[in-house]
């Protein structure tokens, strides 16, 4: 496999990887709401400093998801994730500062969530995620594939698919009360970057194609409990997904090389 690195200095890799951390925690907590600028991001992240007229809030996430990716990079030396890697990570992507014992930080969600979802003749439904009696047992089949992290020699496209699949299954399980979009964009990418490739970044542009596509599998794939033996179906909805994530690399490869170039 080629190394896409090949002919960049140590400097031209310190300056891809610190661009990469900008754009990927801006574009991921974009997705999520947050309305915090690029070049306020890379203020916050570069800077240490707070941004006039935002929340602190919104200054946590930028700072929680930074501290996120480091974590991520830290995970590469690993060839095995477990249960206390993936509440590491959701304790640090949270900024929550009161306790909330229904809202548990670092630690599966105790009390069932949902959210709404926008069908195409203009009408909202409730789509219930899993229970979180079923919680435990529906990660330990998300383990059972993606626990496994070790370098596999894997082609571009055969990393974008496990990235797809690790994605699609955490985001379905919804293990965590808040936080999973951001922890399945992070997780998710350990194949890319364990394979040698850059990570996913979802341009923010694109983020209605992406939760419109994240919707519509979950209303057509078969509901999660504890009777489930697989947690994601192959089906049109999920071939959706893969093609729009083998797009957005193209957000990253943009990055390498403008800076190659």
């Amino acid at each position: 496999m080629a190394n896409i690195y090949d002919g960049m200095t140590k400097t031209a890799l310190k300056t891809l990887k610190d661009e990469l951390k900008i754009q990927w925690t801006y574009t991921s907590n974009a997705i999520e709401g947050n309305t915090i600028s690029l070049g306020d991001t890379a203020f916050i992240i570069e800077q240490g400093l707070t941004v006039k007229g935002k929340s602190i809030r919104e200054h946590n996430e930028v700072l929680g998801h930074s501290r996120s990716i480091d974590i991520i990079y830290k995970f590469l030396d690993k060839d095995t994730l477990i249960k206390e890697d993936i509440c590491q990570l959701h304790t640090a992507v949270q900024t929550n500062i009161v306790i909330d014992s229904e809202c548990p930080i670092g630690d599966y969600k105790v009390v069932e969530n949902g959210r709404y979802i926008l069908l195409d003749d203009n009408k909202r439904k409730y789509y219930p995620y899993p229970n979180p009696l079923d919680i435990v047992y529906l990660m330990d089949i998300w383990f059972n594939e993606f626990a496994d992290i070790s370098k596999q020699e894997m082609s571009l496209e055969e990393s974008i698919l496990k990235y797809t699949r690790c994605h699609i299954g955490f985001t379905s399980i919804h293990p965590f009360f808040d936080g999973n979009g951001r922890l399945a964009r992070l997780i998710s990418n350990i194949f890319m970057l364990k394979n040698g490739y850059l990570p996913m970044i979802i341009s923010n542009e694109n983020r209605d194609i992406y939760i419109k596509l994240l919707s519509t599998y979950n209303l057509k794939a078969t509901p999660l409990d504890k009777n489930s033996k697989q947690i994601i179906d192959e089906n049109e909805e999920f071939q959706a997904l893969y093609e729009f994530f083998k797009s957005e690399y193209q957000n990253s490869q943009a990055l390498l090389d403008e800076i190659k170039g």
